[in-house]
């Protein structure tokens, strides 16, 4: 197989992450070039093996670099159109969900794709997690009988500054991280969401209440075969970062995810202690890997993408619809 030169477009804490695995853990792939205006994160980035060159702009870097594929991890309000310049330079894209923050711009994007015959994938990295790639054989195997109800918790720590959380900028609590909940709904399941009833407001961060989005949200799913599901998002579970999914079926039900970082506990006469993972990096490490390798992968031996643009539009038409009824108070029909 050929070594791919890659480069990412953009090294925030997701970009660099991928910038890292590009030039540490990734077969086959070699970081070239990233992008950003940030000089301590151009520092951070020189002191990755090989010689990694760093540029302002995506036009820079696709002008002076010979590139075969790329990592688009910047702003999600920039996706689109970055999506559309790499596939018009011919180059393959992965790009960090979601793929824009419209549908007519995931279309846009879409076409720009179609038209270069170049390759997409969209970073649905649960998808790629361990844990959930067991559950999804449990599931297909027959082991839990007919799933009839999707449950899903998501929480970050902490939660970001308000110019990111500004739901021009990142789509909001729903699109930028109910958003995975959103697609392992769809591939757990196996089944499309036609109906969404969403409930939400800012009730801790001052921050992400001046931008006009919320902290907190719950939303409720129908599928078009008539199973269920509830959907619950934090930016503040001051806790850890808790990420755990649930799948019942009419013969069982099979639980994925952990709260501990480190297998241990400590009991004492206070009670029983653990510790926590505190970010994506560290609960996704692995799956942050796997999904980079797939796409080098699927460049390679030129199959399919693993995640469609099917699937990264599906998801943000149903993150889309769930903000609408969260700001109507109505449920919304896809």
């Amino acid at each position: 197989m050929d070594e791919l030169r890659l480069a990412v477009i953009g090294v925030g804490r997701i970009g660099l992450a991928h910038a890292e695995n590009l030039a540490h853990h990734i077969r086959h792939a070699r970081l070239v070039a990233v992008t950003t205006s940030k000089a301590e994160r151009a520092t951070r980035v020189k002191h990755l093996p090989g010689d990694v060159r760093v540029f302002s702009t995506l036009e820079q870097v696709l002008a002076e670099e010979r590139l075969d594929a790329v990592v688009v991890a910047s702003s999600t309000s920039a996706h689109a159109e970055n999506v559309e310049r790499c596939a018009t330079a011919g180059v393959h894209v992965f790009c960090e969900k979601p793929l824009a923050l419209t549908l007519a711009d995931c279309d846009r994007a879409a076409a720009a794709i179609a038209k270069a015959g170049v390759k997409l994938m969209i970073g649905h990295v649960r998808q790629f997690d361990p844990g959930h790639v067991e559950a999804k054989r449990l599931i297909d195997s027959g082991a839990i009988g007919q799933p009839v109800v999707f449950r899903a918790i998501s929480g970050d720590v902490d939660p970001p500054l308000p110019e990111f959380a500004d739901p021009e900028v990142s789509g909001g609590l729903i699109l930028d991280s109910m958003y995975h909940d959103i697609y392992l709904a769809r591939w757990l399941m196996a089944d499309e969401i036609t109906r969404v009833y969403g409930e939400g407001e800012a009730l801790v961060d001052e921050g992400v209440r001046s931008v006009g989005d919320v902290d907190n949200a719950v939303v409720s799913l129908r599928f078009a075969g008539g199973a269920m599901g509830t959907l619950t998002a934090s930016r503040v579970t001051r806790y850890g970062h808790d990420l755990r999914s649930e799948v019942i079926g009419d013969e069982g039900a099979v639980q994925i995810g952990y709260l501990r970082q480190t297998p241990v506990r400590l009991l004492d006469r206070r009670g029983v202690h653990h510790d926590m993972t505190r970010t994506t990096a560290e609960r996704m490490g692995e799956a942050l890997v796997a999904e980079l390798q797939a796409f080098v992968d699927c460049v390679n031996h030129d199959t399919e993408s693993p995640v469609t643009v099917r699937d990264g539009r599906a998801t943000v038409e149903v993150a889309v619809a769930a903000t609408r009824s969260i700001h109507s108070s109505r449920p919304v029909d896809l």
